[in-house]
């Protein structure tokens, strides 16, 4: 059997953060993706219980 359209997008989004690392993976996606709503208030909320620091910190573990 098939990867599932979740399998696929997950072992996707994986590949592009292993070889292009977290930043470029966003840029990729940004291409491609027109997006919608309001990013801005989103990470409000996304982000609200996290500092500055622990937002970086996050984002080196998953960039390795």
């Amino acid at each position: 059997m098939g990867m599932t359209l979740y399998e696929i997008q997950k072992k996707g989004w994986e590949v592009l953060v292993r070889e292009l690392g977290a930043s470029g993976a966003i840029k990729f996606m940004l291409l491609y993706e027109k997006g919608e709503g309001d990013y801005t208030k989103e990470k409000r909320e996304i982000f609200k219980d996290m500092t500055g620091r622990e937002i970086f910190e996050k984002m080196k573990r998953v960039e390795r």
